[in-house]
């Protein structure tokens, strides 16, 4: 059997996500909202519902300006002042593409340091019939309903969000992002949380920077940060509200990560490289023998995302002959209704397990300052 995710109680919105509709709350227009009383799930219908919302966001497209036109939209009418910052980037072909980052802050009691949350709004696989429901329309909601609880609270410090725009593309976005931080600003980051795919597999992960083998960092990697102390702030603040309900830690695996690092496939990778200490929360299943190993790129057990599945070597019965490798993102699953008719609750749940740690996290300085 796969594993069981408790839903502890109907959360508002989840009826929405198991009708794969709209709630009376929702603007269908999606430019973005008034209605303070949205949830994470009320976002990801939004973002990611075919036609109750924008659908597939892919980068360079007029899909992902409309999403970029609804983030914001609906922090303005949260009470915020985000700005785009537009870039443009090239394919492997030399084809030049535009995109942009989505960015506001909530000024906390001193300014002199900044906590960064960052999630992609840009998807993957749309000609397999994804919308982007999990990847990463869980992590763009996610961060609307933290924005949304943490709008009246005083913080210790400076929160910004970044919401980037082609990650799937080669993490432009970030890249961008980082690349265009001062000295002075790049001093005053204390820590980064990424937030990429943070429901859907099938545990409810938290990382930190692969510190065995430092990722590929443009120029020198001389001040990258391999660093656990955002990592373990996270994992405390989870424990704190969920106790064991917690976020989990990956065990070390051989010839791969050691326990709770992660790889150089997200938009955490740029702050790393620039000396900012990283978490990354992702919901995978890091015990299954995948394609490539233990490498949490195969996100369940759940036999109907494989060809076949081996619930003796928590892999494939034949790995010449396996197809579907227990993926979810990228292909024509990661929609909201694919989602709740294979794991009823799930997603809701484990996006509000991530908002909940996220507000405790950010609240609290000792859990982020070393």
């Amino acid at each position: 059997m796969f594993p069981e995710i408790s839903t502890k109680k109907l959360l508002p919105g989840l009826a929405c996500l198991m009708l794969a509709t709209g709630c009376s709350n929702n603007n269908d227009s999606n430019d973005g909202g008034s209605n303070a009383n949205k949830s994470a799930d009320d976002y990801l219908v939004d973002l990611a519902h075919p036609t109750k919302g924008i659908g597939a966001r892919v980068a360079g497209t007029e899909s992902e300006r409309k999403a970029e036109a609804y983030l914001l939209a609906e922090l303005k009418s949260l009470g915020y002042a985000p700005s785009a910052q537009a870039f443009t980037y090239k394919d492997r072909d030399n084809n030049e593409f535009n995109s942009s980052n989505v960015i506001f802050e909530k000024a906390g009691s001193n300014a002199d340091k900044v906590l960064v949350l960052g999630a992609h709004y840009d998807t993957a696989g749309e000609d397999l019939g994804s919308t982007g429901a999990t990847d990463n329309g869980t992590g763009v909601s996610t961060l609307l309903d933290v924005a949304k609880r943490i709008k009246d609270k005083t913080l210790p410090y400076t929160l910004r969000f970044v919401f980037f725009g082609a990650e799937e593309k080669g993490l432009h976005g970030s890249n961008y992002y980082v690349s265009q931080l001062s000295v002075d600003d790049l001093s005053k980051i204390v820590g980064m949380v990424n937030y990429d795919t943070v429901a859907g597999g099938d545990y409810l992960y938290v990382h930190s920077a692969d510190s065995a083998t430092p990722y590929e960092c443009s120029g020198d990697n001389s001040s990258y940060a391999a660093g656990d102390t955002v990592r373990k702030g996270m994992l405390n603040a989870s424990i704190a509200l969920d106790g064991d309900n917690d976020f989990l830690i990956h065990p070390s695996v051989d010839g791969g990560y050691q326990a709770g690092e992660t790889g150089d496939w997200s938009d955490h990778v740029a702050f790393a490289c620039r000396g900012i200490p990283i978490a990354y929360v992702e919901a995978t299943n890091f015990d299954i023998d995948g394609k490539y190993g233990k490498d949490g790129y195969s996100q369940t057990v759940n036999p109907q995302f494989w060809t076949c599945f081996d619930e003796a070597t928590v892999g494939a019965c034949d790995k010449d002959a396996e197809v579907k490798w227990g993926e979810i993102w990228h292909t024509g699953s990661d929609r909201i209704d694919a989602m709740e008719s294979a794991f009823p609750g799930r997603v809701s749940s484990q996006m509000e397990q991530a908002v909940k740690a996220t507000v405790e996290f950010v609240s609290f300085a000792d859990y982020y300052l070393p």
